[in-house]
């Protein structure tokens, strides 16, 4: 978050106290910079990039902020006491920030597996601290391993007899079948795994263009690249798989 969304995301940030403004400037300078500690100069900075009309000296409101414990030295500068960053926190998530953790909890409640259950949890984490990729692939894994899941649990017979078909080459040494989870990742690329899915109809050709083009998203985030994946890009990806594809394959 830049400081211009910043202004969007407080509300009539312009028109708070001196107070209030340096301390949601502190907390954008620890969570958004990495800042540990911060000086009133960075503070006066933070109002010159918003054009924002700053006080002749920021020295008295700091001493008072320090004075009423809201504000702790370290090292030369300070940093915001604990209470008062995790009231901050809440500027960080968006409406559809809050409405994915909603998604993403609804949905691990309804998983009876503990273990998939805390998958799910972990996605939540990855998503609410800002690590966009990382959410990113969890999310393609909790995905997929649905459709597997599945897969292994309903449509078993339909997917291998679909295998010999779509994909015979591989079966001209012997004949292939799926029957365990580790089966997917040693016998079967996930793009052809979506591939079978659709032909054998486990899935609709809607579903698997979601998930193809997920798989494709998935595998840009996963690896180093100068492809920028940006908030919005990951709160659409999050929620078309888990509305489109993790809610509706059942």
């Amino acid at each position: 978050m830049d400081l211009d969304a910043l202004k969007h995301a407080v509300s009539g940030l312009a028109d708070k106290s001196h107070y209030d403004k340096i301390k949601i400037f502190g907390w954008w300078l620890h969570v958004y910079k990495g800042r540990p500690s911060f000086s009133g100069a960075d503070i006066a900075k933070c109002y010159a990039d918003l054009h924002f009309v700053a006080p002749s000296s920021f020295g008295p409101y700091i001493k008072t902020l320090f004075e009423k414990k809201e504000l702790l030295k370290a090292g030369a500068g300070y940093e915001l006491e604990n209470k008062v960053r995790e009231k901050l926190d809440a500027y960080g998530q968006s409406e559809v920030t809050i409405k994915i953790n909603n998604l993403l909890t609804e949905l691990a409640d309804k998983l009876p597996d503990m273990a998939e259950r805390a998958y799910y949890q972990e996605a939540l984490i990855c998503y609410t601290h800002g690590s966009r990729r990382a959410a990113i692939v969890m999310t393609w894994n909790i995905a997929y391993s649905h459709l597997c899941d599945h897969v292994l649990g309903k449509r078993l017979a339909d997917f291998n007899a679909r295998w010999l078909l779509t994909f015979p080459g591989m079966h001209k040494n012997r004949v292939r079948a799926i029957t365990k989870m580790d089966d997917f990742n040693d016998e079967l690329k996930e793009s052809e795994v979506l591939i079978i899915c659709r032909d054998a109809g486990l899935i609709t050709k809607n579903i698997y263009n979601i998930m193809h083009a997920a798989l494709g998203r998935r595998n840009a985030a996963a690896h180093p690249s100068s492809v920028i994946i940006d908030q919005l890009q990951t709160d659409a990806y999050i929620v078309d798989l888990i509305t489109n594809v993790i809610l509706q394959v059942a």
